[in-house]
């Protein structure tokens, strides 16, 4: 099923992660796809974000405006 909805379950994660300057912490992310009505698997969301930052579509960056944890962005 995973596999299933992983091309539009990536366009919603960039369009989630391009509408925030600073960035989304996995929970962030989470809630802000809840928000628009995607409700998923937090194991089939990590998988889906694994592969985008092995494809190079999101990088994962060091916030220290969001008590120093990792944020998901566009580009660092």
């Amino acid at each position: 099923m995973c596999e299933n909805i992983i091309d539009e379950l990536m366009r919603k994660v960039i369009s989630a992660i391009s509408a925030s300057s600073n960035g989304l912490t996995f929970d962030e992310l989470r809630d802000a796809l809840e928000r628009e009505g995607v409700y998923i698997d937090a194991t089939c969301l990590r998988k889906t974000v694994s592969q985008m930052l092995r494809e190079n579509k999101i990088m994962k960056c060091f916030s220290e405006k969001k008590r120093n944890k990792f944020v998901f962005k566009i580009s660092c």
